[in-house]
Formats: C-alpha cells, structure tokens, sequence
C-alpha cells in the first residue's frame, strides 16, 4: 500500500506539472532577464552556456499505479544565445548528452528558449526550453522535449527545475531534474 501510495503521487505531480507547464510555451517573456546572475544580465547573441543536471525518471504507462520512478538521469547541455527577440531569446543546442542510468543519448541538435513571463502569477520566475533530437548508443534517433524554471535560492543562488520526457520510437521516458547553469 506504501508503494501505491508514492507511485500514486508521483504521477500526480508529474501529470500536474504537465499541464501547468505546458501552457508556459505561450505566456510572453522580457528578453532583459533571461538568466539570473549578473554576468548573464551582459550575455549577448554568441554567448554560450552549460546546464549540468541531475534526476530521476521512469517509462511512462498506461496504468498510473504502474508508473515506477527507477532511473536516474543526468545532462549536459551546450548551447549559445542565437537570437534575441522582444520578448525572450532564442537559444541552439551545440553539445550534450543525457544518460539514463549508464545509457548515454548523445545530442545532434535542437532548439530553445529563455524569457521572463510577465503574468503575475509565476513571481518572475524565467522560464525555459528545449528540443533536442539525439542518437542512442545503438545509432537509434530519440527527442528530447523538456520545460523549466530557474528559481533563486539565498544561499546558494540559482537552480533550475526541469521536466520533460525523452521519445524513442513508441516508448516514452519521462523525468524531472534539478540543475545548475555556468557560463562557459
């Protein structure tokens, strides 16, 4: 019953976080502030940045009570401001990989974005993300779809909290992360 129970509100906020998040790709955003340290207040177009993150994940199922947690993830995503719009920027993927337990994707290419919503509900929070088609270790094609927010934190500045799901052929690995950014 303990089990059923975690399963339960796992995929509950999973489900939740999907349709609050989704509704994000459309909310407007000031491209003044797209990241949060002050060495990123100057980042112009070429600028390119490293988001190293960490989770967990699992295959999503049909049956809710089936869902199970049991991979651990990590990522490290390469990318450059490419454009800057008037309402975010718009950001290519160089470089990366995401592994799923010792399964390493490596990325080819993709696509992003970055602003700060202007809807007083989300506090000023930036958000975030990404498409990125990759190749598995077999030579197999995999997409990478994931969304996410940057919050701040006193102590120890800013995180980023991602969501997203990994397509590989008729199978589908969903996930959460949390991560860092760093200039590179």
């Amino acid at each position: 019953m303990k089990h059923a129970t975690k399963l339960l509100t796992i995929t509950s906020v999973l489900v939740l976080v999907f349709i609050v998040a989704f509704p994000l790709f459309t909310v407007t955003a000031d491209a003044a502030a797209v990241l949060e340290s002050p060495a990123a207040a100057t980042a112009s177009v070429g600028d390119s940045f490293e988001i190293l993150a960490r989770g967990r994940g699992g295959f999503r199922v049909d049956n809710r009570e089936d869902f199970l947690a049991n991979c651990k993830t990590r990522m490290s995503l390469q990318f450059l401001i490419a454009r800057q719009g008037e309402r975010g920027v718009l950001l290519e993927v160089l470089a990366g990989d995401l592994s799923l337990n010792d399964t390493i994707f490596s990325f080819d290419d993709g696509a992003g974005f970055a602003g700060r919503p202007q809807d007083e509900r989300l506090n000023g929070t930036i958000v975030f993300g990404f498409r990125i088609n990759m190749t598995g270790p077999q030579g197999e094609s995999a997409q990478l779809e994931f969304i996410g927010r940057v919050r701040r934190t006193e102590d120890n500045g800013p995180f980023l909290f991602m969501k997203g799901r990994l397509t590989i052929g008729e199978v589908i690995f969903v996930f959460a992360q949390i991560g860092r950014i760093h200039r590179v």
